[in-house]
């Protein structure tokens, strides 16, 4: 079980935001491989995960981000998950958020591998 982070990059105007997620596969863009026409119009590339014991775990983290950084933009298409989807406001967000993560990441994988 993962929780992750992705960028999707609009294959045409060059616009991104990110996508805070969960999946049982041990590879992120595993989860990416259902139905993939609904993400033809994105270059999708994964910026960070966690391994976690449970689904439960991964779940939290996915939820403890989507609460601090909801939804804040609409897309003309949907896809699944689309309502895990943050534009930041700059290249200084998007890296905050990104440390954030690998923080949570670093005390978690201690925990993890210290069992």
């Amino acid at each position: 079980m993962k929780s992750y982070i992705v960028e999707f990059t609009h294959r045409v105007s060059g616009d991104t935001f990110i996508k805070f997620g969960h999946t049982k596969y041990s590879d992120v863009m595993k989860r990416f491989e259902f139905n993939p026409e609904q993400y033809q119009d994105y270059v999708i590339q994964v910026l960070a995960s966690m391994r976690h014991i449970t689904i439960e775990q991964a779940a939290t983290v996915e939820s403890d981000f989507l609460k601090k950084y909801p939804k804040n933009l609409s897309l003309p298409r949907y896809f699944s998950g689309i309502t895990e989807i943050y534009k930041p406001e700059d290249k200084q967000e998007r890296a905050k958020i990104l440390r954030e993560f690998y923080t949570l990441k670093e005390e978690h994988e201690y925990d993890f591998n210290a069992r």
